[in-house]
């Protein structure tokens, strides 16, 4: 039942027709599969370190915040889209420095979300979880996605010279003011003439000189 929502959910969205497919109710449940799988990979995992915590909640509240905007204005397919990005993000979190008890409380807040779409499972991982309360929205953060660091890329006629960390959609001024801190970078800078600068948020900056 649940992998037909999910399905339907996922083909159109709420104002257009569905054009039903076997296939395509059948790689719904492979995924569902895949959440009920990792629902279980997180509840067996051996402890780890800490380190990576807070880079992974305010990634997860990030998706949560954009999520519940989505569903507020009856996006369902696009919601869906994300779901998938969060089982990617979850998947890959299992073998990184991220303690069992914050991948179980993100988790359970994904399964919550889950519940309009698909019930049974949701109801059924998140008592697996230990958790009573089901029908509490999660609580979001605004602020915290602020916070947010990503890598990006400062290169020199298109050969990388360094790697820096910065806040998430960080404009190209600030990403400049950045780069120049570096003290390599902004020795090579100055010795020759810039004669363009390509920007691409949150992936590169490539400065072309002469």
């Amino acid at each position: 039942a649940d992998s037909v929502r999910w399905f339907i959910l996922s083909d159109s969205p709420p104002e257009k027709d569905v054009q039903w497919s076997s296939q395509g109710v059948n790689a719904a449940y492979k995924f569902l599969q895949k959440l009920y799988n990792l629902n279980h990979a997180i509840i067996n995992r051996k402890e780890t370190a800490t380190e990576q915590n807070k880079n992974f909640e305010i990634e997860f509240n990030n998706y949560i915040l954009k999520i519940t905007d989505l569903i507020n204005n009856f996006q369902l397919n696009v919601v869906i889209a994300n779901v998938y990005s969060l089982y990617s993000l979850f998947n890959s979190a299992l073998n990184k420095k991220i303690s069992n008890d914050c991948l179980k409380k993100n988790l359970s807040n994904l399964m919550k979300i889950l519940i309009p779409f698909v019930p049974h499972l949701a109801r059924e991982c998140l008592e697996q979880i230990g958790i009573k309360d089901s029908n509490a929205w999660p609580i979001i953060d605004r602020k915290l996605s602020l916070d947010l660091k990503i890598k990006i890329a400062i290169q020199i006629n298109g050969k990388t010279r360094e790697v820096i960390e910065v806040k998430k959609n960080l404009d190209e001024k600030n990403v400049i003011i950045e780069s120049k801190k570096i003290k390599k970078i902004k020795e090579q800078l100055e010795s020759n003439e810039i004669i363009k600068t390509i920007f691409v948020k949150n992936k590169i900056i490539n400065y072309l000189t002469k």
